[in-house]
């Protein structure tokens, strides 16, 4: 014999369950829009980062801006030292 380990069976014919026919109280079935998601999402969690992520926001954008602005200014000074 192997020290080889063999592979766990699968069963194929597997078919999960429902639970809408269920009788268990704690498993009711609740469908909830999209709109309740986001809604729900931006009650109660993206209040509480809103600052920080903003304040993040500008850090990287002045951070990306920064050098477009160098670069643009070194651009004008390039086309008008070869304009002369």
């Amino acid at each position: 014999m192997s020290n080889r380990r063999r592979s766990p069976l699968t069963d194929y014919s597997y078919h999960s369950g429902g639970f809408e026919d269920s009788s268990a109280h704690y498993t009711s079935v609740r469908v909830r829009p999209f709109w309740n998601i986001t809604g729900d999402y931006f009650k109660y969690e993206a209040r509480h980062d809103f600052r920080s992520e903003a304040a993040l926001f500008a850090i990287i954008t002045i951070t990306a801006a920064l050098p477009l602005i160098n670069n643009m200014h070194a651009l004008i000074e390039f086309v008008r030292a070869i304009s002369s």
